[in-house]
């Protein structure tokens, strides 16, 4: 193929030259399509790690393979342009692509049966079994705690069914198109997936391994038992709990028994359940859906066990140690699920850690009638210290007293929040604050301010419209919520505790939380600006910014790690100077790489592509600016056709309309230029040569520009920036755009992101459309006169003047917003200095 290929290109080259500059133009302009492709997607990666914004793992490997597909594309059009030349590239390129694929794969998975475990039988170890399940199986093994009979459901059987069904494509499809951001994109494509499964085929051997299981438990119990259906997820319940995400189905009979199994199944893609899990960076295989089978209690009373404080309380930025040694025991009526859904104001007790433990405080709805004996709380919590000790790590209990019989439904690690100090207010600045509620429970820490948004669906109050940065004031807290906390800078509700599903997800999310005010959030009027204290239980009147300690806990989570690791492969760019020695494929140290070496080379390629004297190859430019600049006339770009003698030609023999528009603005006498000596052994110090590579006979460091009549294709660089400048400018009205795609710059991504802001403000000024993507910036303007096109190219020449060196001179926004003026008064010079 290789001999073929260079056969056909050496026979072109001695009878049909212009055939190959046709060849080579045209796989030039697409290398250079998929160059601004690959520039953008990596700014979109960079953009997905440093941003808020994020993205389930299935869109991101499709993102990514589209990302290669292109850098493969730039391969193959160097490889047209000089045929046999760099044969190693696509070896390189199939060499990080393997890598940057491995660490996107979904694990290994596994369908094969058993399906299904008893309690007594389940293996710890066994990795297709959530937490959930596995934690009661040991309390019920190796400590004896008193648990219902039930049984578990492996992740393979969520495994095997979505393979029975056919439905991993559809699966990965959805989930590749989902905005977790939109509150329509997640609950659109969320019916859809639940209803897929749902509605799923229910292989033979699951089912049959259901029902012997079940039968079982009736064998057991000698009647036929209520079972209560519970997700036991692959690592729900671990690192990220997953609290209150999944569906729990109660009162289950055998008939029922399947079709309630498919329901968990399918809460795996509830709305919430999506969010939660896409904010955390795991991905759908990842979590499978095990499944906890359960006897029901009929209970007489339930609750939540902390065995430490979920948040450290602190004074003068000491912990106060012994607070965080107490038991926190949260007791209702009949069953948890009140509770834990945040729809109830639970009986509260606090114990201390001694032998038998000894009851400190209770909070009692009705004093008059407990809910829970003190000797009840004394066996909870001599429970909750014994199931601490074995997992040697604090622990969030779910208990049940049925027939005066205690019972233990779930542990699970306790997220303590708020390891970063309390910042001390100043007690002089507290005094002058007007105080709107206190004496509330924080269940989760923090201070926050923002703007009341009361919940209210009958006046277009609803979920859909809190905006971003509000205090949510509701009534409870049910897990639908979640799906906006990210939106939230803080909740307050009437209902609930700290022991609230929503509790816990806020102290995972760091967005502060009261719980069970009552009517005291009568006070809080819709609109009003007010400043949340997760910590002290305190809301006061008005934005005190001063006081805000919110730090988001799930900034640096599976997610960031993954994308860290993926962008190692794609964005380090090894190959700064064409002129250095590595600068060949052996040199490539990532994706990047190999753009920036087929970039370079299909430059040189493009503009050696004529043999001197022909008229149609390369020619320099003689102008008086200190900017090499290299010419390929595609038609109409010269006067005449015609060149000096020395391959160069003067600007005035120049007729590309569109160039001379932005040259005449780059050449405007307020925009300064300096001339220095350029060391060619030290390209890092590039900057230091006033921004501008200078005048050599190479095309390494040039700019160069494919020109026509009305066409101009402008690749500008000044040294570490680079600016595409793409034009049609003709008499065609509707067919006249001009884009701008601008890169680079030598200072850290906050100075270049400061200089992408001024870029955009002037341009936004002059009409174009912006669009911003981490330190990449992309502008379009369409379908305007050729007059007005000129106008537009004149004052974006002179802003790439003024932009040489900017990256170096922006330290914050307010200079930012002085420069944008000092340009629009014609001043278009900046320094270090001012």
């Amino acid at each position: 193929m290789l001999l073929n290929t260079l056969f056909k290109h050496w026979s072109y080259r001695i009878f049909a030259p212009g055939t190959i500059i046709r060849e080579k133009y045209e796989a030039f302009k697409l290398l250079l399509r998929y160059d601004g492709r690959c520039h953008e997607q990596m700014a979109e990666f960079q953009d997905l790690l440093h941003g808020d914004r994020r993205e389930d793992l299935t869109r991101i490997r499709k993102r990514y393979t589209l990302f290669s597909k292109q850098v493969a594309g730039m391969i193959t059009c160097l490889d047209t342009m000089v045929p046999g030349g760099y044969v190693s590239l696509k070896e390189y390129h199939k060499k990080f692509d393997f890598y940057v694929r491995f660490l996107l794969a979904p694990p290994a998975i596994d369908f094969a049966p058993p399906f299904v475990f008893p309690l007594d039988q389940i293996d710890p170890e066994n990795k297709n079994i959530g937490n959930k399940a596995a934690n009661l199986a040991i309390l019920k093994n190796e400590l004896d705690v008193p648990v219902p009979g039930g049984f578990a459901i492996t992740a393979n059987g969520f495994h095997y069914i979505v393979e029975y069904n056919n439905l991993r494509k559809e699966i990965d499809d959805f989930l590749s198109e989902i905005h977790i951001e939109s509150s329509h994109s997640l609950n659109w494509i969320s019916a859809r997936l639940m209803e897929r499964i749902e509605n799923a085929e229910m292989p033979p051997a699951i089912e049959q391994a259901l029902l012997a299981a079940y039968d079982a438990l009736e064998k057991s119990a000698g009647k036929p038992p209520l079972v209560a259906v519970r997700s036991s997820a692959i690592s729900e319940d671990g690192a990220c709990s997953f609290a209150g995400q999944y569906t729990t189905l109660l009162g289950v009979t055998r008939q029922e028994l399947c079709n309630a199994y498919l329901k968990v199944l399918a809460s795996k893609y509830r709305p919430e359940s999506l969010f939660y899990r896409i904010s955390h960076g795991l991905g759908d295989e990842e979590t499978a859906m095990s499944v906890l089978v359960l006897e029901m209690v009929a209970a007489e009373s339930s609750g939540v066990l902390y065995t430490r404080a979920p948040m450290e309380r602190l004074e003068q930025g000491k912990k106060i140690e012994e607070v965080n040694e107490h038991l926190h025991l949260h007791a209702v009526r009949g069953l948890g699920e009140s509770l834990v859904g945040g729809a109830a104001i639970p009986d509260q007790y606090i114990t201390t850690r001694e032998e038998p433990p000894r009851l400190l405080h209770t909070m009692a709805i009705n004093p008059d009638e407990p809910i829970i004996s003190e000797q009840q709380v004394q066996a909870i919590c001599k429970w909750g210290i014994a199931i601490e000790n074995h997992f040697n790590t604090p622990q969030d209990i779910e208990w049940a007293i049925a027939d005066n019989q205690l019972l233990f439904l779930q542990a699970r690690p306790l997220h303590i929040a708020s390891e970063e100090p309390l910042i001390e207010v100043d007690k002089t600045v507290v005094e002058d604050l007007i105080v709107l509620l206190d004496e509330c429970e924080g269940a989760a820490g923090g201070i926050a301010a923002g703007e009341v948004y009361r919940l209210d669906p009958h006046k277009k109050h609803g979920l859909d419209n809190v905006p971003t940065g509000a205090v949510l004031v509701c009534r409870d807290t049910p897990p639908e919520y979640v799906q906006i906390i990210n939106r939230l800078a803080a909740v307050i509700a009437e209902r609930g505790s700290r022991a609230s599903h929503f509790a816990t997800v806020a102290r995972e999310f760091g967005v502060p939380f009261l719980a069970g005010t009552g009517d005291k959030a009568d006070a809080l009027e819709q609109g009003s600006p007010v400043t949340v204290n997760g910590f002290q239980g305190i809301v006061y009147q008005g934005k005190i910014e001063s006081m805000t300690t919110v730090v988001r806990s799930i900034e640096d989570n599976q997610y960031h790690r993954t994308l860290r690791q993926v962008l190692k492969f794609i964005s380090p760019l090894e190959l700064t100077d064409p002129a250095a020695d590595n600068f060949r494929p052996e040199g490539c140290r990532s994706l990047h790489d190999l753009i920036r070496f087929c970039h370079e080379k299909a430059v040189k390629g493009m503009f050696s592509a004529a043999r001197p004297g022909t008229g149609r190859g390369a020619l320099k430019l003689v102008a008086d600016l200190p900017l090499d600049v290299f010419l390929f006339n595609v038609g109409g770009g010269f006067a005449g056709e015609e060149k000096q003698d020395n391959n160069t030609v003067p600007l005035a023999g120049i007729t590309s309309i569109p160039f001379q528009s932005l040259w005449r603005g780059l050449s405007h006498p307020d925009v300064k230029w300096k001339k220095k000596a350029f060391d060619w052994e030290a390209y890092d110090k590039i900057g230091l040569a006033g921004g501008v590579a200078p005048s050599k006979d190479s095309f390494d460091f040039a700019s160069y520009a494919i020109i026509g009549a009305d066409y101009l294709h402008f690749n500008i660089r000044f040294g570490y920036h680079f600016t595409i400048v793409d034009v049609l400018c003709g008499e065609n009205t509707s067919d006249n755009y001009c884009m701008m795609r601008f890169a680079g710059g030598g200072a850290d991504f906050d100075s270049r992101s400061l200089r992408i802001d001024f870029i955009t403000r002037i341009l936004e000024r002059l009409e174009f459309t912006v669009e911003k993507k981490g330190d990449l910036l992309e502008a379009r303007i369409i379908s305007i006169e050729c007059d007005l096109m000129q106008e537009k190219l004149d004052m974006m020449g002179r802003l790439l003047g003024a932009t040489k060196l900017m990256d170096m001179v922006l330290k914050n926004e307010q200079i930012v917003t002085q420069c944008v003026e000092d340009f629009f008064d014609g001043r278009y010079s900046f320094s270090q200095e001012g």
